[in-house]
Order: structure tokens, then C-alpha cells, then sequence
């Protein structure tokens, strides 16, 4: 049952007035406007088009099936599967943002110089390398094949053999740092796949 539509008058509902104070059921319902105002805005997604709408919507588990025929190096690393994400699947993982009001109430110069957004696997946090802005609408993506590849110089596996079974889930944090806004952080997690 959702908040906003409980009958606080019920007599025999939990949440009648005598077993709660008025200002936690107020405050209960703010939280859950909250909630869903920022649920709302944010959106995963790869791929933009000219107005910033989405094209390509994702959700936090996704199965990403990519052609093992344009893998054409022999005896592939994990650097070389890295650089094949970055140069050719062109794997970007990112997102889509709806603001409250028109840059959060800010210039558009302070919300830019103010706005920064972070893809984060394991150990290898990387500010995500497009942004595209509108009045109140923001997107960014990141390249996946760089997170990956500085991910796995760090836990010295770049020159091992590739197997794309060992990868395993990959779970992406997502930070947004927004003007006027408290900080956003999502994850998603994707498992990599070849194409059957």
C-alpha cells in the first residue's frame, strides 16, 4: 500500500492519529515524495539522442551481449579486452537526469563548473568523459573499457589471459554531483556476455 494513498481517518487501520503522531505520519509521506522525485529524474542510460532523450534505457541488472567476432586479437589480455570494449563495442555505460527547475536555480556557468559525475568499479573511480547539458535536463556516460582497464592494472590482471566467464558481475556505482542538489549515488550491475 503506498503512502500517499492511506485513509488516516480508518479506525481500524495502524495508522490511525491515536498510535501515531500527525508530524511522523507528515513526515512518512514527504520521505516517500522524496523518494519517488528522484526515482523519477534519474534514469540508466547508454545512449542519447540530439535533445537528450533516451534511446537506449537500461536498468540496475542488465545482460550485455557483445560480438565476439569483432574480438579479433589472439590470445586476448584483459587490457586487450578492455581496449576492444573502448574501441569497438563502444561499450557507455550512463545516465539520464530531469532537474526540479532550470539548472537547479543556479547560472548555467556555476551549474556546469559545479556539476561532476563518477563511474566507480572496485578500486577505479573515473569521472565520466561525456556530459551534455540542457535548462533541465543533464546526461553523461563514461567509456566501459577504460574503467575496466584501470580496474584491472590495479589488481594486476591486465596481461593475464581473458576469459570473459572469470569477469563475473560488474557492479558500477554512479555519483552525481549536482549544484543545489544533495549527492546522487546509484549502482547497476551488468554481466558481459557473448552473443549466442
Amino acid at each position: 500500500m503506498s503512502l500517499t494513498n492511506l485513509n488516516l481517518n480508518q479506525s481500524n487501520s495502524i495508522w490511525n492519529k491515536s498510535h501515531f503522531p500527525s508530524t511522523l505520519i507528515l513526515a512518512l509521506l514527504f520521505l516517500s515524495q522524496c523518494i519517488l522525485s528522484e526515482d523519477k529524474g534519474f534514469q540508466f542510460c547508454d545512449n542519447f539522442n540530439d535533445e537528450l532523450k533516451c534511446i537506449e534505457p537500461k536498468t540496475e541488472n542488465d545482460i550485455v551481449f557483445l560480438d565476439q567476432t569483432k574480438f579479433k586479437k589472439e590470445n586476448p589480455t584483459y587490457e586487450d579486452f578492455g581496449n576492444f570494449l573502448y574501441f569497438t563495442a563502444r561499450e557507455t555505460p550512463g545516465f539520464r537526469l530531469v532537474l526540479d527547475s532550470p539548472w537547479n536555480g543556479k547560472t548555467s556557468e556555476e551549474f556546469r563548473s559545479g556539476y561532476n559525475a563518477y563511474l566507480v568499479y572496485g578500486n577505479a573511480k573515473e569521472r565520466m568523459e561525456g556530459n551534455s547539458f540542457q535548462p533541465k535536463t543533464v546526461v553523461s556516460f563514461h567509456y566501459l573499457g577504460a574503467l575496466l582497464k584501470e580496474e584491472f592494472r590495479h589488481i594486476g590482471i591486465a596481461k593475464n589471459p581473458f576469459q570473459i566467464e572469470a569477469l563475473g558481475p560488474i557492479v558500477l556505482t554512479y555519483i552525481v554531483e549536482i549544484p543545489g542538489k544533495e549527492p546522487i549515488s546509484k549502482v547497476r550491475t551488468i554481466q558481459l556476455r557473448w552473443k549466442p
